[in-house]
């Protein structure tokens, strides 16, 4: 089934709440189309998981890109076939999050973010089920040769949305050499292959200010790595204060304190929001760090927010404010 894109705009043809909604994994060319996005009274929704249950400026947005480095050399794409199995990392590699805070790192090089009271995680074990399966572990190397884990999630068949600092690394050197991506990973279990690329995205708020309020990029595929092809891929949209604040928020991602390999999930509403931030008590962990941030509505999933990182106050995602939106979308369209 092909995906619909949704997109509302108001009567002087610009964005107001503005979104695109993917459904169902893609075979072919995405149709777009103008339809009414789903209403500010929509109910939203937890995704369906076994034993999960909710409880009681734009100059820092312009584009950045390492695409000139990647013309000068020769990079070494990969796309492995489905189904392959490797074997467990002997040594798991840190999270992102530190490659531009080497200073914060604690004891545990692994954690990040944090467990807020108890842990309330659940493990998705069918990561060939959308959106499940639109969800990419990351293994990233750094331009220095250190080795990092993280998350990020396909937003067209080889466009991947991640956190800024999964692609660009403050400590070790900037731009990350190459990052593999692996959907729906399972330990061991790889069900869709993988892509390596070295083709990267930030904004300048991020790679010259290390402002954690534009902490997001993306990773384009190179051309035979149509993996969203075969997962489908999530929609992105922007929503107002109000709806966030009273929406169920889905995260799901692969944390480095259950090995980097297995995809842990939480939902919440948020505790607060601000104008490029999303706060919220979502348990996560190092790894989860560029996971996506969703609502659900009836069938339709659209991420609101791109998770980074947390402290024992509460973990936090970088907003799909307006900026981020129309980067997305044009990075999105670098992987059609």
């Amino acid at each position: 089934m092909k995906p619909k894109t949704l997109s509302e705009r108001n009567g002087n043809g610009h964005h107001s709440e503005m979104g695109t909604m993917t459904e169902s994994p893609s075979t072919g060319a995405e149709n777009l189309i103008n339809s009414a996005f789903p209403p500010e009274g929509a109910n939203t929704e937890l995704e369906e998981v076994e034993g999960f249950k909710l409880l009681n400026q734009q100059e820092a947005d312009r584009e950045v890109t390492n695409v000139a480095a990647v013309e000068a050399a020769e990079v070494s794409d990969t796309f492995e076939e489905s189904g392959v199995e490797i074997p467990t990392l002997e040594s798991q590699p840190k999270e992102a999050f530190f490659a531009s805070y080497t200073e914060l790192m604690p004891r545990n090089e692994n954690i990040s973010e944090v467990i807020i009271g108890t842990d309330d995680r659940v493990r998705i074990n069918t990561t060939t089920v959308f959106p499940w399966r639109a969800v990419c572990a990351l293994r990233i190397t750094a331009k220095d040769g250190t080795r990092w884990i993280g998350t990020g999630w396909l937003v067209s068949p080889r466009t991947v949305i991640t956190a800024g600092h999964c692609v660009y690394m403050h400590d070790h050197g900037g731009w990350a050499r190459n990052i593999e991506v692996i959907p729906g990973m399972n330990d061991a279990a790889r069900p869709y292959g993988s892509g390596t690329s070295s083709n990267l995205r930030s904004v300048q708020g991020w790679t010259q200010s290390k402002n954690r309020d534009f902490d997001y990029g993306a990773i384009i595929l190179p051309a035979n790595s149509r993996l969203g092809d075969r997962t489908g891929y999530f929609g992105y949209a922007v929503r107002n204060d109000a709806f966030l604040l009273s929406s169920t928020l889905n995260l799901s991602g692969y944390p480095g304190d259950k090995g980097g390999n297995q995809q842990w999930y939480m939902a919440r509403r948020p505790r607060s929001v601000s104008s490029r931030v999303i706060y919220y008590d979502i348990d996560t962990m190092g790894g989860q760090s560029g996971a996506p941030v969703w609502i659900k509505i009836g069938t339709t999933r659209y991420c609101v927010g791109i998770h980074t990182n947390g402290a024992s106050s509460g973990n936090s995602a970088t907003r799909i404010a307006t900026p981020v939106f129309n980067n997305i979308m044009a990075w999105k369209a670098l992987g059609m």
